[in-house]
């Protein structure tokens, strides 16, 4: 019922609850944390809460099942494969001003905001301005510098932590059924992230950790893996991000073995054999880090994505 399957996020759903409380609901949020962490599922939640027929987002009558199947004719969905175009912004700015079918409330969930285009950006700002009472926004990033602050300074800014280890583990052990070492070792390597879990969870993915791993200590060197690799990875920017954050993850693991030789405090326990008895380059390490960082900031643009990885793993494949 209501919240109740939302994992972690206690202050952000409790300050949610207190707006409907007290009939104070902003037109506008912007949900901002790390993709994976449940903000879309909180802004769904939510929806259910002003939408259901008991104001209490029960889940079980006619508007609470609507939203959970995406039907609700109140409820308008924005995410752009790519990015989010002017023709997307025209198609709010002109639903918006036709009044709620079903509710006395109509929801937007723009998802992925940061990838609004510049015209799209501005286009939306100007219905923020003076937006129709009965919308509610909600903008959801995983890049908040990346929308303009005259859009951000129009919204109650509600920042989404990584889920905690604790967390992680009572979802992956209840939702998932998985056994203690299992639902601890995903709590581990999924980053604060359930989305990133779900992720490594499919053995395809999680083999190719380990292949990249191998890669890029030098312990399976090849060239060709390398272009594979970098196709496989690139198929759509969600994958890119993670395997990137991984690698990221990966290398302070691997410095952390170098410098203080203790492996208790290293998140990917998955690939700890391929760590431990290492004796590595401090300066390669911290140089990869650089390369991996860089590699991160070129992805958030339009850019070949196959082409960047693969430069990537060339340039810290030891």
């Amino acid at each position: 019922m209501g919240f109740d399957n939302i994992i972690g996020h206690e202050k952000q759903k409790s300050l949610l609850l207190s707006f409907l409380e007290k009939e104070r609901l902003p037109h506008a949020f912007l949900f901002a944390g790390q993709d994976g962490i449940g903000k879309k599922r909180t802004a769904i939640e939510f929806t259910k809460y002003i939408f259901c027929a008991k104001s209490a987002g029960c889940g079980k009558c006619i508007p609470c099942l609507k939203v959970e199947r995406g039907v609700h004719p109140d409820l308008l969905f924005v995410e752009g494969e790519n990015s989010i175009g002017i023709e997307q912004s025209r198609m709010i700015s002109k639903e918006i001003y036709e009044y709620p079918y079903e509710s006395n409330k109509r929801v937007i969930i723009i998802d992925r905001a940061d990838t609004m285009t510049h015209e799209a950006t501005n286009a939306l700002l100007k219905t923020l301005e003076e937006p129709p009472p009965f919308n509610v926004f909600f903008l959801i990033t995983a890049s908040e510098r990346s929308i303009p602050l005259t859009v951000r300074s129009r919204c109650t800014r509600m920042a989404f932590s990584p889920l905690t280890k604790d967390n992680l583990k009572q979802y992956f052990l209840e939702l998932h059924k998985m056994d203690g070492g299992k639902a601890q070792l995903f709590s581990q390597i999924s980053c604060g992230s359930i989305g990133c879990g779900l992720f490594w969870m499919e053995e395809n993915n999680l083999l190719l950790r380990r292949t990249l791993v191998e890669l890029v200590t030098g312990k399976n060197r090849s060239f060709l893996d390398t272009t594979i690799i970098s196709e496989k990875v690139s198929k759509n920017s969600k994958d890119v991000s993670i395997y990137l954050s991984f690698l990221l993850s990966f290398f302070r693991d691997m410095f952390l073995v170098s410098n203080h030789k203790d492996t208790a405090m290293i998140i990917n326990r998955d690939v700890r054999e391929l760590l431990e008895g290492e004796v590595v380059d401090l300066k390669w390490i911290d140089t990869s880090i650089r390369s991996i960082q860089e590699a991160i900031h070129t992805m958030r643009y339009n850019v070949n994505k196959w082409l960047v990885f693969e430069n990537l793993l060339l340039q810290i494949m030891r």
